[in-house]
């Protein structure tokens, strides 16, 4: 029988209403849930941890290490992982895990609930054990399981807060589906021959902008002097941005004059970002900006922070952004 490490970081999975107004709050667990999913031990031999037990909200970059450090210790002790997480912020840790388990042999999935496991019809039950059975199978590489899909990590996004199909995945197939079986779609998966390793380390010294109609650059341009060493814009459709007296332009050049990298990414789930179609792009990548293809909006800040812990140069952060790490961008 396989042998599987379950690790509890809290989220919805486990919360619990508190008097007097019923508001959800990481609950005291320990085993209490195994023994309200009694089948799962006939799916795997199971251990659990608590790392830390927390909304999602508030998962940064301490708990992403606490993660690395103890998956990538226990790497050989275990034929799986399972990762429980709220929802909120599961994107973002699924991405930081895959750019930094790198190589792997062995599948780390992660998975939550839209509603508690002590609460009736919460999607909690069915979601651990599809994602128990998937880390049993032969998957190299770090996924959410949720809402009967397996999703590469990297490439899933949160797209509803009431269905419990929450997450999708906007421009990379499923890995695998799930029904009365698991079908896993191994021509989507990773195949590297490349030994495992970890990488460490991410950098806050990023900041993400939502371009909206009327806003202000100039209320950002302090921000080039706050030591920032990358910016993620997020604009409109392909990568465009507005042309007009409220242009981005101009906080672009300053922007890249002083060194530092900026990409542009969509607010629009579906599709590649693509700097060539409309003027207002075309301008932005004369001024220096690059476009973040078809990665998410989380895998592409999240890479970001990886890659700003270990570079101060914009031209290597822009370089080695375009490299794949873990199916993150098409080639």
């Amino acid at each position: 029988m396989k042998r599987i490490l379950i690790l509890h970081t809290g989220g919805t999975f486990g919360m619990v209403p508190m008097e007097p107004d019923e508001i959800l709050v990481p609950g005291n667990l320990h085993s209490e849930w195994l023994n309200q999913v009694p089948e799962i031990a006939r799916l795997a031999e199971i251990d659990v941890e608590i790392p830390f037990n927390m909304d999602s909200s508030n998962v940064s970059i301490a708990e992403w290490e606490i993660l690395v450090d103890i998956v990538g210790r226990k790497m050989d002790r275990y034929d799986g992982f399972v990762i429980i997480h709220g929802t909120d912020t599961m994107a973002y840790t699924a991405s930081a895990l895959s750019f930094s388990l790198l190589n792997l042999r062995k599948p780390v999935i992660l998975t939550g609930a839209q509603r508690p496991l002590a609460r009736l019809r919460s999607d909690a039950r069915g979601n651990l054990i599809d994602a128990i059975q998937v880390a049993t199978m032969d998957i190299p590489e770090v996924a959410v399981v949720f809402g009967q899909s397996v999703l590469r990590g990297n490439r899933a996004t949160k797209n509803s807060i009431s269905s419990y199909k929450a997450f999708v995945s906007p421009n990379y197939p499923l890995l695998g589906k799930i029904g009365l079986n698991v079908e896993l779609f191994r021509e989507n998966m990773l195949l590297t021959p490349q030994p495992f390793r970890i990488d460490r380390g991410f950098s806050d010294e990023v900041v993400a902008l939502y371009i909206f109609p009327g806003s202000d650059p100039r209320l950002f341009f302090p921000l080039l002097d706050s030591g920032t060493k990358a910016f993620l814009l997020i604009g409109f459709g392909a990568g465009n941005l507005p042309e007009n007296d409220r242009s981005w332009i101009p906080f672009i050049e300053k922007a890249t004059g002083k060194g530092q990298a900026v990409f542009l990414a969509s607010s629009a789930l579906h599709g590649r970002v693509d700097l060539e179609l409309y003027a207002g792009a075309q301008e932005a990548a004369r001024a220096g900006a690059v476009g973040v293809k078809g990665m998410t909006r989380e895998a592409a800040l999240v890479k970001l922070m990886k890659l700003c812990a270990t570079y101060d140069d914009a031209g290597k952060i822009r370089e080695y952004f375009f490299t794949d790490r873990a199916g993150e961008i098409e080639p």
